[in-house]
């Protein structure tokens, strides 16, 4: 027992020895010591732990197919650097593919494999081996040897891979710091070649390196560009700003770019663009690797194109507005509303517009048209494209025909024009609306339900895309209380967005709006546009049609005999929406207009005055005056005035005419046969 006692107190002894070996030669290796003297350490503290005669150290070479001696004990010195098989028919070879400690008690009676010619020719009877590293990135193998029969156990087998294992740990980091190294002097040997301007920092922000390049730009030495130097030659003016940019690009590990001035060697300021990447080694953030290039010429022209240019974009967008109505037109029946938004900075003023008009039927036009292109030739052509579309509207009938006459016009002047309009035609009496949309977005109709929707029809060409175009025609009828948007595409068009997305979001936009159409513009500008400035041109015209007042007409006009025609449309209106039949309309209508005719002849010279007409229906009878402010001159003689009066009186119930100090009233009553309005 006393003697059981004392090997277990040797065994315990030896492991505690074996270990603190180990761990010495771990020490050693974590300080940085050479792999060359690690190795040669090794086959000593193996050869002294063991007890081991003979002890080698091989390095594996070649893809595996061979190995190389690097250090030895008890062999002749000539062994070292000799270059044995890699095979599984020797120990060496064999403990690699096991990936494990292998020993052999005599090489005489093993079946695995045999001796080495080294191990023969040093008479190895016995032997251990394990494979340095890890499989698939094996350095080598250690082995001990023995001259005499030797039994290597588990413990022997366990102390000489964890020696192993020290030298793989070693040999690997040696491997990557010897890569680290030449990459980095690879590196520095490229960037100092390369044509731009190259640093680096460490995962800090300070910087590391600077090439060759840079150091000829600033006329500075490495010692003075590395460390914290991010403002060190910035112009005063762009220094907070890329201290700032940094500072939160380094923080978020994100992409950094920015140009500034910088000062060359020769004291003068230029532009550069700086850009810095971050850099990971495996999922470690270990820095920053970016590039300045010299911009200054290209910044000089940039900043000389964008004065020319925004000298043409204020004259390009005076011009648009000094072309589009300087306010919409006061049209009975109708509340309008438009907006004229100019592209936003860096984008061209294109060719957009708006309109409206009353025609001789009664009816209204309203037109909003796109010139392709921006800057002074869009707007010009738009100002000829709408002037021509108000001629257009006076002689022809229907959309289609005044869309036609402007594609004539265009394809017929020999220019490379093209624009898309949309021309809608409103009968305010009934709510039918007639429409060609030339390659236009549709109009948009939001019913006083809140419902909204699209008027699809009426598509065709753009104006301008072939003489032989032809142009269609659509129909439809406004629900009383529904508001009609005409609009550019300047509005709905993102090229990162579908065009059903922002026709979706013009329409919700529409329906959660409110107030006075004015307002409501607003609303929907912002709801589509949001804070951004547009990217296009956008205009926007709003039409709400207005009922028609049953019982009163107040209409202040100027002393004209031009108005007379827009006075018999207004009154037609009135008298229709009271209910009175074609022939009291026609009767009522012209008596007026008499009356209204003489003031104009009459009561004023040449001047800017005005004459009212009112009108008002009271239990089926209607009342009218017609008043002037002017002193009443018969240059065409009693017998014309006493005419249009027998006239009045002979269409009306009643008449009464007083003048005075202060003008003419003529007061006319007629019962209206069909009774009260409708």
């Amino acid at each position: 027992m006393e003697a059981s006692g004392r090997r277990v107190e040797d065994e315990l002894r030896t492991r505690a020895r074996q270990q603190a070996a180990v761990a010495e030669l771990g020490q050693r290796a974590l300080s940085g010591a050479p792999l060359e003297e690690l190795l040669e350490e090794a086959v000593g503290v193996v050869a002294r732990e063991l007890g081991a005669e003979l002890v080698s150290l091989l390095e594996l070479r070649s893809e595996a197919q061979e190995m190389v001696v690097r250090a030895t004990i008890g062999f002749p010195e000539e062994v070292v650097g000799a270059v044995l098989p890699a095979g599984e028919d020797e120990i060496q070879g064999y403990a690699l593919r096991a990936g494990g400690p292998v020993a052999v008690e005599d090489f005489d009676a093993e079946e695995r494999f045999r001796r080495s010619p080294v191990q023969a020719a040093a008479g190895v009877v016995s032997a251990i081996a394990a494979p340095i590293g890890a499989r698939g990135r094996h350095f080598g193998v250690i082995a001990a040897h023995s001259r005499a029969p030797r039994h290597f156990g588990e413990d022997d087998a366990s102390y000489l891979q964890l020696v192993a294992n020290v030298l793989g740990a070693a040999a690997e980091r040696g491997r990557v710091e010897a890569g680290l190294r030449e990459r980095e002097a690879r590196f520095r040997e490229l960037a100092d070649s390369a044509p731009v301007m190259i640093w680096t920092t460490d995962s800090e922000g300070a910087v590391t390196f600077v090439n060759r390049g840079w150091l000829d730009y600033t006329g500075r030495t490495l010692a003075e560009e590395v460390g914290e130097t991010w403002t060190l030659g910035v112009h005063p003016d762009e220094a907070p700003g890329v201290l700032a940019g940094w500072t939160r690009a380094l923080d978020r590990r994100e992409p950094w770019e920015h140009e500034y001035r910088l000062r060359r060697q020769d004291g003068e300021y230029r532009w550069i663009v700086d850009r810095g990447v971050p850099h990971y080694e495996g999922e470690r953030f270990a820095g920053y690797v970016g590039t300045a290039t010299d911009i200054h010429e290209r910044k000089s022209m940039e900043e000389r194109l964008l004065r020319v240019y925004e000298q043409e974009h204020r004259v390009a967008e005076t011009l648009q507005r000094s072309l589009l109505p300087e306010r919409l037109p006061a049209i009975e029946g109708l509340t309008l509303a438009a907006r004229y938004l100019p592209a936003g900075a860096g984008a061209a003023v294109g060719g957009d517009w708006y309109d409206a008009m009353e025609l001789k039927d009664g009816r209204v036009a309203l037109v909003v048209g796109d010139v392709v292109g921006h800057g002074l030739r869009a707007a010009a052509v738009m100002g000829q494209l709408r002037n021509a579309c108000r001629a257009y509207a006076l002689i022809e009938p229907s959309p289609s025909s005044v869309v036609a006459r402007m594609n004539s016009l265009v394809t017929e002047g020999g220019e490379d024009v093209m624009a898309t309009v949309l021309y809608i035609v409103l009968d305010r009496e009934t709510g039918e609306i007639v429409f060609t949309s030339a390659g236009h977005p549709p109009p948009l109709v939001l019913e006083a339900s809140g419902a909204a929707h699209f008027l699809e029809g009426g598509r065709s060409m753009p104006v301008g895309a072939g003489d032989s175009a032809t142009f269609r025609e659509d129909r439809g009828t406004l629900i009383p209380g529904s508001t009609l948007f005409l609009y550019t595409d300047g509005l709905v068009e993102r090229r990162d967005v579908p065009l059903e997305h922002r026709l979706a979001q013009l329409a919700a936009a529409a329906q959660t709006s409110g107030g006075e159409l004015e307002d409501v513009c607003d609303q929907v500008l912002s709801g589509v546009l949001g804070p951004l400035d547009p990217d296009d041109d956008v205009a926007l015209l709003a039409v709400l049609p207005a009922p028609v007042s049953a019982e009163r007409i107040s209409i202040s006009l100027p002393a004209e005999p031009e108005v007379l025609g827009a006075l018999r449309r207004r009154l037609a209106r009135f008298l229709h929406a009271a209910g009175a039949s074609e022939e009291e309309s026609y009767e009522i209508t012209l008596t007026i207009s008499e009356a209204a005719g003489n003031a104009i002849e009459h009561a004023y010279g040449p001047g800017d005055e005005t004459f009212e007409v009112e009108a008002t229906l009271e239990a089926g009878e209607l009342v009218a005056l017609v008043r002037d402010t002017g002193s009443w001159r018969d240059d065409q003689g009693a017998t014309h005035r006493g005419r249009g009066l027998r006239l009045m009186e002979g269409l009306m119930d009643d008449v009464d005419v007083s003048t005075g100090a202060g003008g003419t009233v003529v007061r006319m009553r007629r019962r209206l046969d069909s009774g009260v309005p409708t």
